[in-house]
């Protein structure tokens, strides 16, 4: 059997990826749709690819050092009434995708109910803060061009940022118009791997899933106070990937946990994995991998959001989960791919 990932389970046989991680994926075409303020739309969360799988091991190690804890931030008493209108990019030249927006008092996705692109409805010129974990600066946004080979465009934003993590093409950054409160209210550590009681937490992850997962390893570990009540989580990216061309091979394995720092609590966030039995007769295997692209509060709640970076062998995408003092809940998506 081939555990195929979440994106690809979510989409409809032969639609593109325009939608790379929402429920109900429809293919979008270039008709507009509604601007963001249109009162008709709603916003939908889903959960799918979130699992309820809990794994705890025993505290052998050291939290890591980049540990941010800190005595508990004051935190503001909810979301801000305001319009948040987010979008991703970084590749030289391209435009930046419309990812949802913050509206008020709610989520709403790049898309209505209908599945027609929404219009953000930003201008050029607009001011915009575009931050991934290695830094923020400021910018402002320029005319629209190609943002998907679908045909929805965005703007440009006249910044560098460096590339993404493998495989090189995606998504490196999110930009967010400028609003007044600190897009970090608090301290965020990154580092490329992972004391083992984390490497533990990854292979239990794929317990019952026929793949080797004592292959895998931390490839990523973000650390943060996520909802500033003084105790760190930690964002582990955890994988196998054979580095061969292709969409993948037998054996890959790839996940997403959140850890907290303090009982080593995990949650399984995102998983993907190609079974060692898989039949090619089935046809080829997909490996989706993961990366944390950032944590930022977008909504002025106080509370961190954290953006990842999906991608497998011919599109990517950016979710944006939102912290509830356990788990990670999707709020919103979007994405580019075959």
């Amino acid at each position: 059997m081939r555990q195929r990932p979440p994106a690809v389970t979510r989409l409809a046989a032969g639609a593109s990826l325009m939608l790379l991680l929402v429920a109900c994926t429809t293919e979008q075409t270039s008709t507009p749709g509604p601007t963001l303020t249109s009162t008709t739309s709603t916003s939908t969360t889903s959960t799918t690819t979130t699992t309820t799988t809990t794994t705890t091991v025993a505290p052998t190690t050291e939290p890591p050092a980049e540990s941010t804890t800190t005595a508990p931030s004051t935190i503001p008493p909810g979301p801000a009434d305001a319009l948040v209108p987010l979008l991703v990019g970084g590749a030289d030249g391209a435009g930046w995708l419309f990812l949802g927006a913050w509206q008020q008092d709610r989520w709403q996705e790049a898309v209505d109910p209908a599945g027609n692109p929404i219009r953000p409805g930003i201008d050029a010129g607009s001011p915009f803060i575009v931050s991934n974990l290695t830094g923020e600066t400021s910018a402002v946004l320029g005319d629209n061009t190609e943002a998907c080979f679908d045909d929805r465009v965005g703007p440009t934003i006249d910044v560098e940022v460096a590339p993404p993590d493998p495989p090189g093409f995606g998504y490196n950054a999110v930009a967010v118009l400028q609003q007044p409160w600190p897009l970090k209210p608090r301290p965020v550590a990154v580092t490329a791997t992972g004391p083992d009681a984390y490497r533990d937490l990854g292979e239990a992850a794929f317990t019952g899933v026929s793949v080797d997962a004592t292959l895998g390893d931390i490839e990523q570990l973000v650390v943060a106070d996520l909802d500033g009540d003084g105790d760190d989580e930690a964002l582990a990216s955890f994988e196998f990937v054979q580095p061969i061309a292709g969409p993948g091979a037998p054996g890959d394995l790839a996940a997403l946990l959140v850890v907290d720092v303090n009982s080593r609590e995990a949650d399984t966030v995102l998983l993907s994995a190609i079974e060692q039995d898989a039949d090619d007769e089935l046809g080829f295997g997909v490996i989706e991998q993961y990366r944390v692209l950032d944590v930022a509060d977008l909504n002025g709640d106080g509370i961190m959001e954290v953006l990842v970076h999906a991608w497998y062998y011919e599109g990517a995408a950016v979710i944006v989960y939102s912290y509830d003092g356990s788990e990670l809940i999707e709020v919103l998506a979007a994405g580019c791919g075959a």
